[in-house]
């Protein structure tokens, strides 16, 4: 399953949820079945579906002041969906489509990342960041260091090979250090 984003407030009588997306086009969920809704803290990624989370079927999708807002079957109302706001919506990883060089965050996880052909870190994860780009968790294997850095995605500091589970990074001078305390 992949996440598609969280059911943020409540808007209007119908039973409608203003949508924070976590993809590039939302609106593709409109007709797509095998849309679960989970708790925030229930991860699907990799696991099956269990209780509480409930698969469920989008009754209508719109746009709300430059914002997807989605209503569910069986959520006729505000009554009815209040229990689930800030809940997860999940999609069937068959159901998404990739244009050329797009990934799946998940596909991250495991890959090694180097740096001027050293081996540097693996990817932990992949988090969304403020700014609107991806943060790459990566866990610092470089000798001497322990923890982990959070090393923003800009396009044109890394090469993937998702292939071969190998990521070359070409940072600014000085990031990976930036929270090293000085000797």
């Amino acid at each position: 399953m992949l996440l598609a984003g969280h059911l943020a407030k409540i808007q209007g009588l119908k039973g409608e949820f203003l949508f924070h997306a976590l993809m590039d086009k939302p609106e593709r969920l409109e007709g797509m079945t095998g849309l679960v809704l989970a708790p925030p803290l229930q991860d699907l990624e990799q696991g099956e579906m269990a209780p509480p989370a409930r698969g469920i079927t989008l009754r209508t999708f719109r746009w709300h002041q430059d914002r997807p807002c989605l209503a569910f079957a069986g959520l006729p109302d505000r009554t009815a969906a209040e229990p689930f706001k800030g809940w997860a919506l999940w999609m069937p990883e068959a159901e998404a489509t990739l244009d050329e060089g797009e990934s799946f965050r998940h596909q991250w996880i495991g890959c090694e990342v180097f740096l001027a052909g050293r081996k540097v870190g693996e990817v932990l994860r992949l988090d969304p960041g403020p700014a609107g780009y991806d943060m790459v968790v990566m866990r610092d294997l470089r000798p001497g260091r322990t923890g982990q850095r959070d090393i923003p995605y800009i396009k044109a500091w890394w090469t993937l090979d998702l292939p071969n589970r190998r990521l070359d990074l070409d940072p600014p001078e000085g990031l990976l250090d930036v929270n090293q305390v000085g000797d």
